[in-house]
């Protein structure tokens, strides 16, 4: 909960600072233009992103043979949604622990699913940001696709090479605790061999463009609820969601707060001015970002998330 409180206080800063940047009036003026009949449109293709991110979510967990029917599967799933602006989203390990209260499973086997999704993600909004480049050249989206390649290349190496891996985990279990769980480790790493491997792959990667892309296309329109005439380029849109979030991942900064919002925004000015800028960015994350925190609160309150507490003791606890 503190590091909830700490995040929203960083978003807050992080937004009024946008406003100012992009002179206070304006961006007032560029909000207040908004049709406010158009946004169940924006909220409905962040919930075509997620449901296609369920489906992958899904699809992993089968992988690792855990067989839930759909409806406990996407409780679980959406109730994640709640943990989102930790750093590198990584809070969404209360799925894991969701499942180990619930159905009894190991973390050990459902923690390389959540990997797996993030690794996914960036791999395709990388995908999708590199197609973005075709269309737009922007010298600050090349360094952010490049910073998130060389992330994705070294945790891939760590994963799936089993000498890499077994080096680090011989560092690690130097430590007492750790060196107790070298079997989980071991397993750990099995299964994120099997869920990253190029038949996973081929069905993972591009529902993430799917999702990640729809998601991209929140830009469009509001930059059309706003009036903005030409209304943002495919093109623009898909650079910017894609190079803002590959950037704020990067940064393991809670829900990329502050340089997600900054890549966003400085690629948008290609086509608009800074205030609207800063408006089409605030409007977007409101729409996907903080619509995805809202919406993971309310499942996880309905599915029983009282004992989440717990969650960082429990998670590090030895399975058994």
């Amino acid at each position: 909960m503190r590091k909830t409180l700490w995040s929203l206080v960083l978003a807050v800063v992080v937004y009024t600072a946008l406003v100012f940047l992009g002179d206070v009036r304006s961006v007032g003026s560029a909000l207040s233009s908004m049709d406010l009949s158009m946004v169940p449109l924006f909220l409905s293709l962040s919930l075509a992103n997620y449901f296609l991110r369920f489906l992958k979510w899904h699809y992993f967990l089968r992988r690792v043979r855990v067989r839930l029917p759909w409806k406990e599967s996407l409780g679980v799933f959406l109730a994640g949604f709640s943990m989102t602006v930790s750093p590198g989203k990584l809070g969404e390990l209360l799925k894991c622990y969701l499942l180990r209260e619930r159905r009894g499973v190991p973390v050990s086997r459902t923690s390389p699913v959540v990997i797996a999704e993030r690794i996914t993600d960036l791999i395709s909004m990388l995908l999708i940001a590199m197609a973005g480049l075709l269309m737009v050249r922007h010298r600050g989206a090349v360094l952010a696709v490049a910073a998130g390649a060389l992330a994705v290349l070294a945790v891939m190496v760590l994963l799936l090479w089993g000498r890499a891996f077994r080096m680090l985990t011989g560092l690690a279990c130097r430590i007492r605790k750790l060196r107790e769980r070298r079997g989980s480790l071991e397993d750990f790493q099995k299964h994120c061999c099997s869920l990253l491997d190029l038949r996973s792959l081929a069905v993972t990667v591009p529902l993430g463009m799917l999702s990640w892309g729809a998601e991209a296309m929140v830009l469009c329109l509001v930059s059309m609820s706003m009036g903005l005439d030409p209304p943002l380029s495919v093109g623009v849109a898909l650079l910017a969601h894609s190079a803002g979030t590959v950037a704020g991942a990067v940064s393991m900064v809670p829900g990329g707060l502050g340089l997600t919002e900054i890549t966003i925004g400085a690629i948008l000015t290609l086509s608009m001015s800074r205030p609207d800028a800063a408006a089409t960015t605030l409007i977007m994350r409101f729409s996907t970002l903080w619509f995805a925190v809202v919406l993971g609160v309310a499942v996880l309150s309905l599915i029983g998330g009282s004992g989440t507490a717990g969650l960082g003791e429990e998670c590090r606890k030895e399975d058994g």
